[in-house]
């Protein structure tokens, strides 16, 4: 039921796509969904469904993340959201202000005025809205099917993207200026990517097997890969780190850090997921100390050539 057709994703068959919420490697929560729906539409009960123990405070995205209400909905639960935006340009074409933009000058203006009258006259409604969310008596997706479908919202609809456009300008503006602000969603953007690939290969292994015929297992299955992609994150953070550790104990040069600090935990070039497997029954341990020396001769070697 899940399954549609996408050129985009799954060129002439049909396909799910898989959202992933990831903190800076570890993936904290996974959903399915069809092809034909919208990203955007899922981010608020993406991050509301984080049941980890780490904490959520920004995130971003893509274009697809975009929504009309999605800065607004993430600012009331004290999430500030940071999208990556493809064209600045374009996006500063529609950067609103609290006065007349004819008050400004200079290269970069507003180009429309914001309505606080509406938005103060549906404060109650806005408050509503958010609190069902909040609450989860709604999803944001049916949530936003009903503000666009029925016209007695339309004024509610049109408050609630008027306060978004204060949130939306101002991280516009921010994004012009502030070239750290860019570079940081860039290196979270990338993180996201890695994990992209890696999840992808884990569910290419015997051919699919993690897909189901219902909504509910390829939840299971979304989770499954999520599972095994942070152990294998894990098992590589946890031996770079010990490296890392010693090569600060030891005074290593800045140089080698820095050559060092590039070699991103989300790898698996050195795993195998195919093959014949067997079990020990005992209770060894695996010998991280002995895959930690040979790494660091590695290093030394790559370090003098």
């Amino acid at each position: 039921m899940q399954s549609r057709f996408s050129i985009k994703y799954a060129g002439k068959g049909t396909g799910i796509s898989i959202l992933s919420l990831l903190s800076n490697h570890a993936v904290v929560n996974a959903k399915t969904i069809g092809l034909n729906e919208y990203e955007g539409h899922k981010l608020y009960d993406l991050i509301l469904g984080n049941k980890s123990d780490i904490e959520i405070n920004f995130v971003t995205g893509d274009n697809h993340s975009l929504n009309p209400i999605n800065f607004v909905g993430l600012d009331s639960i004290d999430v500030g959201y940071l999208p990556s935006i493809k064209n600045i340009k374009e996006a500063a074409e529609d950067i609103g202000s609290a006065r007349d933009p004819s008050c400004y000058g200079g290269v970069i203006t507003p180009k429309v005025k914001i309505n606080k009258n509406l938005i103060k006259a549906n404060k109650n409604w806005i408050i509503r809205v958010l609190l069902s969310l909040l609450l989860q008596e709604n999803t944001q997706d049916i949530l936003m099917r009903k503000l666009s479908t029925h016209a007695r919202y339309a004024r509610l609809n049109a408050a609630l993207y008027e306060y978004n456009k204060i949130f939306k300008s101002t991280h516009v503006l921010n994004l012009i200026d502030d070239i750290k602000l860019r570079q940081a969603i860039k290196s979270a953007r990338n993180r996201t990517e890695s994990y992209h690939y890696l999840q992808g290969t884990i569910r290419q292994i015997y051919y699919g097997i993690f897909k189901g015929k219902r909504i509910v297992d390829n939840n299971v299955s979304a989770h499954a890969v999520r599972l095994l992609a942070n152990k294998i994150i894990s098992y590589n953070a946890t031996i770079l780190n010990i490296i890392y550790e010693r090569l600060i104990a030891t005074g290593a040069s800045k140089s080698v850090i820095d050559n060092f600090i590039r070699i991103s935990p989300v790898a698996w070039e050195h795993l195998s997921f195919t093959g014949r497997y067997n079990f020990t029954k005992d209770n060894s341990i695996m010998d991280l100390e002995k895959i930690v020396r040979f790494l660091e001769e590695k290093l030394g070697k790559n370090t003098k050539h």
